[in-house]
């Protein structure tokens, strides 16, 4: 997240390339290459060290872009993490700990190739 002006801006640039400094090309997700706002947005309780199934309701055509944020905690990487089925049109939370919790997902569309 960055601060252009009076606002904030999420944005993501591709690996090597600095958000500050990038053109409109390097960028996974930008607001002007209409990836800002997620496709589809959700929350579910993933069940201590189990997966929840969760469809897109679409088939991409490049993995989706996934954010996920579980409730009341700070989580490290090898907690919690979402996989793209090879459909494409769906996906798997994973709860790698020992405490069931709510999860919100955050899936964006790949704006390189999809």
């Amino acid at each position: 997240m960055i601060k252009k002006g009076p606002d904030y801006k999420f944005r993501v640039s591709k690996t090597g390339k600095s958000v500050d400094s990038a053109d409109l090309n390097d960028f996974i997700i930008h607001e002007k290459l209409g990836t800002a706002a997620p496709y589809i947005t959700g929350s579910v309780q993933v069940p201590a060290n189990s997966n929840v199934y969760i469809p897109f309701g679409r088939t991409y055509a490049q993995p989706a872009l996934i954010l996920l944020k579980p409730q009341n905690v700070v989580a490290y990487q090898t907690q919690f993490e979402a996989r793209i089925q090879g459909d494409m049109a769906s996906m798997r939370i994973y709860n790698h700990t020992g405490t069931s919790r709510y999860v919100t997902y955050y899936v964006y569309w790949n704006s390189i190739g999809g």
